[in-house]
């Protein structure tokens, strides 16, 4: 299954110069390799490079001889080791965090899990703490939504790509995980093969997208294009609907809005995905703008500091 990228840039190798005389890293307890790269000294460089794109370097000095004669030092073959790319883990069902685990494992051993979160909070403290390359990211959390989650992410962390995992497909999820700052959003049901791909394509920089999710986007795209000189028109949300936005503008959670009115944690995300779809929106706060804007809400039924809750 083809997995979408929308990067612009493609990866380019960096072999960097190096002090002359400068011993490599050597540490006889890492894994090497069985085949090296021999590039050829040059004077006043070493034959290898710089960690980058190419990964670790490791090797022994040798002894040359410069055009006035004295011993140069210069690097010879280096064994190449791939850098493991970590990811961090955030879903919080304990049984699928362990079952993408274990099969980024299988398809890419040097994709290294670094920890595993079970909310928004959890994960933005071991962001911080732990560093990881990339983020696994639930879009239905808890203490908050994987957008909202994304976006404090990439707020602590810029130079951490974020995937999304969802259940759903809904074009307007998926846009305003992609404006959140995500670098990728798959379904759940993606193959371990394609999510291990995608893994690696988002830590070089690439956008990355289910084929399922890709077609969401494109077909909401020809819409927009063919569409462009007819303004799309909202719908009116039903009574249910409008009740719960009531709730959302008055700040409550999920959690809260499902107590209140004798629902499940799921039925009002599916109302929510309603809302966003019949009033052509892609966040809590921008339905409850629209509402007022509308005449759905009333100013005072509002507070705008809550609108981000999940």
């Amino acid at each position: 299954m083809p997995i979408h990228s929308l990067s612009r840039w493609r990866r380019q190798a960096e072999l960097g110069p190096a002090r002359v005389g400068e011993d490599a890293p050597h540490n006889d307890d890492r894994r090497r390799p069985e085949f090296a790269i021999t590039p050829t000294p040059r004077l006043g460089f070493m034959a290898g490079g710089q960690n980058g794109l190419g990964g670790l370097w490791e090797g022994d000095r040798l002894t040359g001889h410069g055009a006035d004669g004295p011993d140069m030092t210069v690097e010879p073959a280096r064994t190449r080791q791939t850098r493991r790319i970590r990811v961090l883990l955030v879903d919080d069902h304990p049984l699928f965090r362990a079952g993408v685990g274990q099969r980024l494992h299988e398809h890419d051993p040097e994709l290294e899990i670094v920890g595993e979160a079970g909310n928004s909070r959890q994960a933005q403290e071991m962001v911080v703490g732990l560093a990881p390359d990339v983020v696994l990211l639930d879009i239905s959390m808890p203490d908050e939504n994987g957008i909202d989650a994304a976006r404090a992410i990439k707020g602590l962390a810029p130079a951490t790509a974020v995937i999304i995992l969802s259940l759903y497909d809904d074009v307007q999820y998926i846009e305003a995980a992609l404006e959140a700052g995500a670098s990728g959003y798959f379904l759940k049901t993606v193959k371990g093969s394609d999510l291990a791909t995608a893994v690696r394509s988002a830590h070089h920089g690439d956008t990355v997208l289910g084929p399922e999710v890709a077609d969401k986007v494109f077909g909401r795209l020809q819409a927009r294009l063919r569409g462009a000189d007819q303004p799309a028109t909202w719908q009116q949300p039903s009574q249910r609907e409008t009740e719960v936005l009531v709730l959302v503008a008055r700040g409550a959670t999920n959690k809260e809005i499902a107590k209140s009115m004798s629902l499940s944690v799921r039925t009002v995300e599916a109302h929510l995905r309603n809302i966003f779809a019949k009033l052509l929106v892609g966040s809590r706060t921008e339905a409850v703008v629209f509402a007022v804007k509308a005449g759905l809400l009333r100013l005072e039924e509002v507070e705008f500091a809550g609108c981000n809750k999940e």
